[in-house]
Formats: structure tokens, C-alpha cells, sequence
């Protein structure tokens, strides 16, 4: 059974649409633009494939040259 901070953990993740299995990490990713990246997610327990985009603001731009 899991606890509250593991299930609030969970929310950070992926789950698969189809068996709720967790995914960590995309299979792929792919920058597509400026600030647009694609992923290719792949559950290990069902198979099941599918693909999500992120745009990431303008303000996201600003943080990402500070750390580097």
C-alpha cells in the first residue's frame, strides 16, 4: 500500500491511459522549435504508446540561461 508521500511523488509522472502502470521517462524527445520539445512515452507493462508536447513560456527561456 502505498503512502501519502509516495502517491504525492506519483503526481510528478507519467501514468499510462491504459493499465495506470508509472512512467518515468519518455522513450524519446525530440526538440521540434523554440521552447516546444515532443516526447514519445511507451508503457512497459501494457505496450501502449502515445505522445505528448510541452511549449515552455518565455520566462522559461530567462531561467535555463542563468544555469548555465
Amino acid at each position: 500500500m502505498a503512502t501519502n508521500a509516495q502517491k504525492d511523488n506519483s503526481s510528478k509522472f507519467n501514468h499510462c491511459a491504459q493499465c495506470g502502470d508509472l512512467l518515468f521517462a519518455p522513450v524519446w524527445s525530440e526538440f521540434v522549435k523554440e521552447r516546444c520539445v515532443r516526447h514519445l512515452w511507451s508503457c512497459d507493462a501494457c505496450g501502449y504508446a502515445y505522445e505528448t508536447t510541452v511549449y515552455f513560456s518565455p520566462q522559461a527561456e530567462n531561467t535555463l540561461d542563468v544555469a548555465a
